[in-house]
């Protein structure tokens, strides 16, 4: 049986689900984000049998692609996003079986799920995704970190992320997947740890620009986002460097734009939904976590979702 992974190619978080499944099922891993993910669903072909969808937020115009993998092959979507009912019981309807908890990362999902047909190491691998994306005190990863030395588990998961964060090429990707379903440390993986300290003082760089370049409004501060950086590195940047409770940057990708926002540990509003709402309004899309999402919305609607969104969080 030929099975196949779409996954966040972006994240450890995402290529740790891949990683797991190359264990489960020598899977073939397809790493992809949102502007290319119609793509990479179009090219699953009928030599496909099973297909996983992993730490990916599937949209309703994703559908129709959907049926038609279904046609040849079972899909199971293992995700951590939001999910609309609505969308929820469209797939069920189609026969897709659907993992879902929004209190775990994917990662941890997924181990939760084949357990029982993983080795000890893999629920180390789970734990490195939980602290890279943030969701270490979910139900699945809080138990798997009470039973690990906790700071070993911190030290590795962070040289993953920031390396990750330096270098988003294809091959390193690989690279990557192939190490890590083979269980290797992150800090013996060719490469991990120089990336990791030039991506440290990528962020260090940033920070030196960030007073001069973000607009504070309120709880909220947003700037633009240069070519070689990511958006969600540099609106963790801002929120960090001006103590502000939200960071927001965006990148221009020829008549779209790209936002990330970014928000502190204790925030009380939802990022994901205050991006599904105003994206939605602006003729756009987007969704995410609780302190981590993303959108993209037409370049003339930048301005009116930044009012939006400002608003929003500004609220007396």
């Amino acid at each position: 049986m030929l099975t196949a992974s779409i996954t966040h190619g972006d994240d450890v978080d995402g290529l740790t689900c891949g990683a797991l499944l190359i264990r489960l099922f020598d899977a073939k891993v397809i790493p992809a984000n949102y502007d290319d993910l119609e793509k990479a669903l179009a090219c699953i072909g009928e030599d496909v049998e099973q297909l996983f969808i992993t730490d990916l937020n599937l949209r309703e115009v994703l559908l129709p692609l959907i049926e038609a993998i279904r046609k040849h092959a079972s899909v199971i979507i293992i995700d951590h996003h939001p999910m609309d009912i609505s969308l929820s019981n469209s797939l069920k309807r189609l026969g897709v079986e659907i993992v879902h908890d929004t209190r775990d990362c994917a990662s941890a999902l997924v181990y939760d799920h084949f357990k029982d047909r993983l080795e000890l190491d893999a629920a180390r691998l789970a734990a490195y995704a939980a602290v890279s994306d943030m969701f270490e005190d979910g139900p699945v990863a809080s138990q798997l970190m009470d039973g690990m030395d906790r700071k070993f588990v911190q030290e590795e998961a962070l040289l993953l992320s920031f390396a990750l964060n330096c270098d988003q090429s294809d091959p390193f990707k690989r690279r990557l997947l192939k190490e890590l379903s083979c269980y290797a440390y992150p800090h013996r993986i060719r490469g991990i740890v120089e990336a990791a300290v030039a991506q440290l003082e990528k962020v260090v760089r940033i920070k030196e620009t960030v007073k001069d370049e973000a607009t504070v409004v309120g709880r909220l501060a947003y700037m633009e986002c240069d070519d070689g950086f990511s958006t969600g590195e540099v609106a963790n940047v801002v929120m960090d460097t001006l103590l502000v409770p939200v960071g927001m940057c965006w990148k221009d990708q020829g008549g779209m734009v790209n936002i990330s926002l970014r928000g502190e540990r204790k925030l009380p509003e939802h990022l994901g939904n205050l991006a599904a709402s105003l994206s939605k309004k602006h003729g756009g899309f987007g969704g995410g976590h609780a302190r981590a999402s993303g959108a993209k919305v037409p370049r003339e609607k930048l301005d009116a979702f930044i009012v939006d969104l400002a608003a929003a969080l500004n609220v007396s």
